[in-house]
């Protein structure tokens, strides 16, 4: 069955420590974005790893110059497991993050389609040729999008590599409509739809049984 992530964008430290401590049974990982690292600084990546002992992505989608790039990598693969970074800089963005997370031995997940409908307007397009890219600098993983199942597919397809996939929830991704497009190695990536309810830890379970429950392949 795929993983569960927890999209963890709140903005406060003693909120985001209480949450994961609520979830950290029913969650493979968690990943964290600039509204909670730029309020809470990169240390809650340690702490959030002490609670939960689980895998913490750092969702920076790094898009700049090589050498910044590798600038941010430096300073985020010191404290997560992973980075997220955008691959329609080209090749030798994506490339630098590489050299630095192989020196750490920590993860590059490469976006080529985004979740959000704006997505269509200009990523869409070129989310193919960023698949085959994916493939082949052979990074660790892809995010594609849960709320278009087919586009979903065809990435996965393409790229033959694990993918995180954002959007179910709020977004209106829906567990029932991916399932089968995923496998052991894929992350299913819940954000509002956990840390905004009223009981994090059940909304949680509900999703992981979901997960469980649906896997029919």
């Amino acid at each position: 069955m795929p993983k569960l992530m927890i999209a963890l964008d709140v903005l406060n430290r003693e909120e985001a420590l209480k949450i994961v401590n609520e979830v950290k049974d029913y969650i493979d990982a968690v990943k964290v974005g600039y509204p909670l690292v730029l309020s809470s600084g990169l240390e809650i990546v340690e702490e959030i790893k002490k609670i939960c002992n689980r895998e913490v992505i750092c969702d920076f989608k790094v898009a700049d110059i090589p050498e910044t790039n590798r600038k941010i990598a430096e300073i985020a693969l010191k404290y997560a497991d992973g980075i997220i970074v955008h691959g329609f800089v080209g090749e030798d963005s994506v490339k630098a993050v590489q050299e630095v997370a192989k020196k750490f031995n920590k993860k590059v997940i490469m976006v080529t389609e985004m979740s959000h409908p704006g997505a269509i307007q200009y990523m869409q397009p070129i989310a193919n040729k960023l698949a085959k890219m994916a493939k082949k600098l052979k990074v660790d993983a892809i995010v594609a999008p849960s709320t278009r199942p087919e586009r979903l597919k065809e990435i996965k397809d393409i790229a033959k590599l694990p993918v995180m996939t954002p959007g179910v929830g709020y977004q209106g991704g829906k567990i029932e409509e991916i399932i089968n497009i995923l496998d052991e190695n894929d992350y299913v990536i819940v954000g509002r739809s956990i840390y905004q309810s009223e009981n994090p830890k059940d909304v949680a379970k509900k999703f992981k049984e979901k997960l469980n429950k649906n896997k029919t392949k």
